[in-house]
C-alpha cells in the first residue's frame, strides 16, 4: 500500500509555513508515505490559491491508494498515529455543519453529499476518481466558489461529490483530533493541530507563528 501526504501554496514561503513543512514531512517519514508540496496554481490557474487544493484528486496521484491534503498550518503532534489507519475523509465540526446547512439553503449545494473542512482531506484512490467524473466540460460552475472565504476548494468537492450522487455518512467524517484548533482546550490531546491566530475560543488574537512557538515549548509538537 502507498500513501502520499501534499500541501499546497502559491507565493513565498513564511516562517510557519516553514515550520509546517517540515513537520508534516518528518510525521510522512515516519508513517512510510510520500510527501510533495504543489505549488502554484496546477489544478485551474484562474481559480483562488485554496481551491487548488482540489488538484489532490488528479490522476497524476493514482500510483497511490491514499493521497492526505492538509493546510500550510497543519501540524502533527509527537504521538499522532498513523493517519491512513485512520476512518473517515474530512472534518465535520459544527463550523462545517453550518456551511454545509447554508450551501444547501441554496441551488449550489445539496444537504445529503459529503462537505468537509478544507484543512484536511483524506481520498481513497477510488475516492477520487469518483469525484473526478465531474470535471471537466462547461465548469463555470467552479465561479460560484471562487473569491476569498467563500466555500472555495470546499465548496468545488462538496459539488463534485453531489454530481457524483455521493451519499454522506458518519463514515467520511473524521474523529475532531485529526484537525484541533490550537485554541480548543487539551490540544496534548490532539492528532493533528490546526494553528489558528486565537489563543482562546473567544480571542483574543496573536500571530500563528506564536502561537505554533507555544505549542513547541509545552512539547506538543
Amino acid at each position: 500500500m502507498s500513501n502520499i501526504i501534499l500541501q499546497h501554496f502559491n507565493g513565498n514561503l513564511r516562517p510557519l509555513d516553514k515550520a509546517s513543512i517540515a513537520n508534516i514531512k518528518e510525521y510522512a517519514k515516519r508513517i512510510g508515505a510520500d510527501y510533495e508540496l504543489v505549488t502554484g496554481r496546477p489544478f485551474r490557474k484562474h481559480l483562488t490559491d485554496p481551491c487548488q487544493k482540489v488538484y489532490m484528486i488528479d490522476e497524476k496521484w493514482d500510483e497511490y491508494d491514499d493521497v492526505l491534503m492538509l493546510d500550510i498550518d497543519m501540524f502533527a503532534t509527537k504521538n499522532c498515529p498513523n493517519v491512513f489507519e485512520a476512518i473517515g475523509c474530512g472534518l465535520y465540526n459544527p463550523i462545517q455543519q453550518r456551511l454545509h446547512e447554508r450551501l444547501a439553503q441554496t441551488s449550489k449545494g445539496i444537504r445529503t453529499a459529503p462537505y468537509w473542512g478544507g484543512a484536511i482531506y483524506k481520498f481513497s484512490k477510488f475516492r477520487r476518481q469518483t469525484l473526478r467524473y465531474g470535471l471537466g466540460g462547461n465548469e463555470d460552475w467552479m465561479e460560484n466558489f471562487n473569491q476569498p472565504y467563500h466555500y472555495e476548494d470546499e465548496g468545488i468537492i462538496h459539488h463534485l461529490a453531489s454530481t457524483a450522487n455521493l451519499m454522506f455518512t458518519r463514515d467520511d467524517i473524521m474523529d475532531p483530533r485529526w484537525c484541533y484548533d490550537n485554541y480548543l482546550p487539551n490540544p496534548a490531546g490532539a492528532f493533528m493541530i490546526h494553528v489558528r491566530t486565537k489563543i482562546a475560543p473567544q480571542g483574543p488574537k496573536r500571530k500563528k507563528y506564536e502561537n505554533y512557538m507555544g505549542l513547541v515549548k509545552q512539547g506538543i509538537l
